[in-house]
């Protein structure tokens, strides 16, 4: 009777974890990757915890729960949390101007503090997007310097979001002059060693690590070797296990590494002079969906796909791990929280009569123009038209081909969301239908354009 009614009760979590199975090897499918880790934590307790697919392809072996990959991105959390600490100490402000640390730093980067460049607002040029100084490039620290003083801001300092790999960078050789170590070491001694993190290994190019996850990328459908990342800098150098980067953001959360009230910082999405949020804090992009909000980094290199996502009010932790490069983590992590958080999974918007025919003809335009890659100053904000013309964002625009041919859009609502207002609306493309949200200004312009395939 016991060993019935425990099976009764288990039922619900055998589901959601065959549910989660399902999503992940569906993802791996449609994307090609060839393995993903992956491990869920509620009320800091493990709840699902699986591996799927290959750590090496060309050797057939074997994704195992031993396995660690490379991070990507997520390192800038781990930067970030070095460089606060250095604020917490006094050694540094975040009012500093980058010029202060910075002795090589040009005129045209004087307005640049420490603050934009963890929020990513400093308009700094992407370097890993930039020809010669790109990631897979190869260069020394002054030949990076030397090319990145050179190049014009993408936009004034301050003025708008954009992510950027060159911030963190920077960040990285501002703990260096100021904490006297490699910003790897210093991530080390001040974060993998504090805390404990046993298999969290600095991802440079000659040791020897156990268990190490090969890279891929794929080009007309072909699998190839991922590349080669120069390693060592302050904007994603590390090889982590999912259990230690789950263990970090414990940490973190705990006060171990950082003041609360510093964490609660890191966490608040940082606002524009237009009052609006950036959707990043110092360190972490902060997302909402459905009032439900959610803290998260991905992380990508030329082998690997990444993300560590926390949703505060469910007290719920997933990291997700994969061996191709151009997975989009934090959107598949996404799902799997939809599986265990009810609340984010979408809606089912009912279409409604349309409130402003000649608003939607003017956003039906603006996205054809972005599906032709045209960026048109009288649709769009000044800000989201300077987001597009960076590097950046050329790539982004370049995903709206999808909607090249959309000749309608069918309205389903409108929210206010200040100082703009959000009108969302049912597209059919390329034999899928897709949720188009449309952020506008008061004065009827764009200020960015989102989208999500609506499932039947």
């Amino acid at each position: 009777m016991k060993r019935a009614l425990l099976a009764l009760t288990l039922l619900p979590t055998l589901a959601i974890a065959d549910e989660v199975d399902d999503l992940i090897r569906a993802e791996m499918k449609a994307r090609q990757i060839p393995g993903a880790s992956v491990l869920v934590t509620k009320d800091d307790k493990v709840i699902k915890r699986s591996v799927y697919g290959k750590a090496n392809v060309e050797l057939d072996v074997d994704m195992t729960t031993d396995s660690v990959f490379e991070s990507g991105s997520i390192g800038k959390t781990f930067t970030a949390v070095v460089i606060l600490q250095l604020v917490e100490e006094g050694k540094l402000s975040l009012d500093d101007p980058l010029s202060k640390h910075f002795e090589k730093a040009p005129p045209t980067w004087s307005a640049i503090t420490l603050r934009h460049m963890l929020g990513h607002t400093t308009g700094l040029k992407d370097y890993a997007l930039v020809p010669g100084l790109g990631l897979a490039d190869r260069w020394t620290r002054d030949e990076w310097i030397e090319g990145m003083v050179k190049l014009p801001l993408d936009f004034p300092t301050g003025a708008a979001f954009a992510y950027s790999n060159s911030n963190y960078l920077l960040l990285g050789l501002v703990a260096e002059k100021v904490g006297g170590k490699p910003i790897m070491e210093l991530t080390k001694e001040r974060i993998i060693d504090k805390i404990g993190l046993k298999r969290s290994f600095v991802a440079e190019p000659l040791p020897i690590i156990p268990h190490r996850v090969s890279g891929y990328l794929k080009q007309g459908g072909v699998l190839f070797n991922g590349l080669d990342i120069a390693a060592g800098y302050g904007d994603g150098s590390l090889i982590n296990s999912p259990e230690d980067l789950a263990a970090f953001e414990m940490a973190l959360r705990e006060g171990r590494l950082l003041k609360p009230e510093t964490v609660t910082l890191m966490q608040t999405a940082g606002r524009l002079p237009t009052g609006r949020k950036t959707g990043y804090g110092l360190g972490w992009f902060i997302r909402e969906t459905n009032k439900v909000r959610m803290v998260t980094h991905g992380g990508n290199t030329g082998g690997f796909g990444a993300s560590l996502f926390r949703v505060p009010s469910a007290n719920l932790t997933i990291v997700l791990m994969t061996n191709m490069f151009d997975v989009p983590g934090d959107s598949i992590a996404q799902k799997i929280a939809e599986v265990y958080v009810p609340d984010l999974r979408p809606r089912k918007l009912a279409e409604k009569p349309d409130p402003n025919p000649a608003l939607t003809a003017k956003l039906l335009a603006t996205l054809q123009a972005l599906a032709a890659g045209e960026v048109k100053d009288d649709q769009l904000d000044g800000e989201f038209a300077a987001r597009l013309r960076t590097p950046r964002g050329q790539m982004g625009l370049r995903g709206m081909v999808l909607f090249a041919k959309v000749d309608k859009l069918t309205y389903l609502e409108s929210e206010e969301s200040e100082p703009d207002t959000i009108h969302r609306y049912r597209v059919s493309a390329n034999g899928k239908v897709y949720v188009v949200a449309f952020t506008v200004t008061k004065d009827g312009r764009v200020y960015s354009v989102g989208q999500r395939e609506e499932q039947p």
